[in-house]
């Protein structure tokens, strides 16, 4: 799917669509669907874009435009939250991303034919899968410095 696509398919399956859209980043809703209809002269701005993404919390713009990158979205909220959590809660994390993985790679590729949603699936649990083992890693690496801390107090 490309960038428009995605817009236009994020513009109409939000709920109201883009009469409830449109007045929420400034445009009329005839604007918002010229714009990801490509009617006429009419085009999606980045910024428009990027606000239609942020308010409606759906990354299909961003993921279409990943891959036109040849990238992947990678979700960061629980890798950035390392406040107080301790490693043996990341590696539980890690863990359960990977036994997800695991079950649903066997289940999608059992038939030896992967769908677009499976594909798709399959690439949203591996970036939560790496966002994990980063989290983790901040909590090894926030435990290693405390440590060193308590080396040089301790003189061990």
């Amino acid at each position: 799917m490309n960038e428009i696509d995605a817009a236009y398919n994020l513009v109409h399956d939000y709920k109201g669509g883009a009469d409830s859209l449109g007045p929420r980043i400034s445009k009329s809703a005839t604007t918002l669907c010229h714009e990801v209809a490509e009617v006429g002269t009419a085009k999606l701005g980045l910024k428009t874009a990027v606000k239609i993404s942020v308010i409606s919390g759906d990354k299909r713009i961003l993921e279409a435009f990943a891959v036109q990158m040849d990238c992947m979205v990678l979700p960061l909220p629980s890798a950035l939250q390392l406040k107080g959590d301790s490693c043996m809660v990341r590696l539980s994390d890690v863990l359960r991303d990977s036994s997800e993985l695991v079950r649903e790679s066997m289940a999608d590729l059992e038939d030896k034919a992967l769908t677009d949603n499976e594909r798709a699936r399959l690439e949203r649990i591996c970036a939560q899968m790496i966002s994990s083992v980063s989290a983790f890693m901040g909590a090894v690496n926030k435990c290693h410095l405390e440590g060193k801390r308590v080396e040089k107090d301790g003189a061990l």
